[in-house]
């Protein structure tokens, strides 16, 4: 597997070595990039601009049931 690097600053590098223990941060990263290359495929000439990372809330599951065991 390829490995990407870019370089952060200090103060970021260290707001991540704050984030409380049960924050998987390398799984945001991931779903993040999965989503940031997927649209750079539809559009190739996007620029750093024209992204704006937000969040959002889960799927209501309420009254659903989970898979068969």
């Amino acid at each position: 597997m390829a490995k990407y690097t870019a370089s952060i600053d200090e103060a970021t590098r260290q707001r991540i070595q704050a984030l409380p223990g049960r924050v998987h941060f390398p799984a945001f990263m991931r779903k993040a990039i999965a989503i940031f290359v997927e649209e750079l495929e539809k559009n190739p000439d996007l620029e750093p601009e024209n992204f704006i990372i937000t969040h959002t809330a889960r799927k209501d599951r309420t009254g659903k049931k989970g898979p068969k065991m």
